[in-house]
């Protein structure tokens, strides 16, 4: 693993691993998700779990924690995949999108949000019943 990570970064890993699994092991895919999220990483709920299966849902040790981990390493940025699907989404190339599509989107697609995280979300973003793409962008980049 050390052609994959520094030892430095192997011991900053080590560390993170051993607060969530008190026990030497990640028990569950939430404290999983915990551990990889507290490295900076941005794993979704499914993803997570489909490291658990294909653990076919043991415990993970750290030597498993560490190939996770160099996955989503190589894993492609989530800020990059979100200005694709903007990009997408604009059919006018207005770069921009209705608030209501927006609120749409969140609330039907991937980790759902609820009603309430959607109302601060277009608090902060939108403008005029729309949601300037730049504007998102940098909210979400914060």
């Amino acid at each position: 693993m050390t052609e994959f990570f520094s030892q430095k970064q192997i011991d900053e890993i080590r560390e993170c691993f051993n607060f969530y699994a008190t026990s030497g092991h990640l028990k569950t895919s939430s404290q999983l998700r915990c551990a990889l999220r507290s490295l900076g990483y941005s794993p979704t709920a499914a993803k997570t779990q489909e490291y658990y299966k294909k653990q076919n849902k043991k415990p993970i040790e750290f030597a498993t924690f560490l190939d996770i981990c160099r996955d989503e390493q190589n894993s492609s940025d989530p800020l990059t995949e979100i200005i694709k699907a903007l990009s997408g989404l604009d059919r006018n190339k207005t770069r921009a999108m209705p608030s209501r599509e927006l609120a749409s989107i969140l609330s039907q697609v991937g980790e759902r949000m609820s009603p309430e995280e959607i109302k601060y979300l277009l608090s902060k973003v939108e403008v005029n019943g729309m949601v300037p793409h730049q504007a998102l962008i940098e909210y979400i980049s914060r």
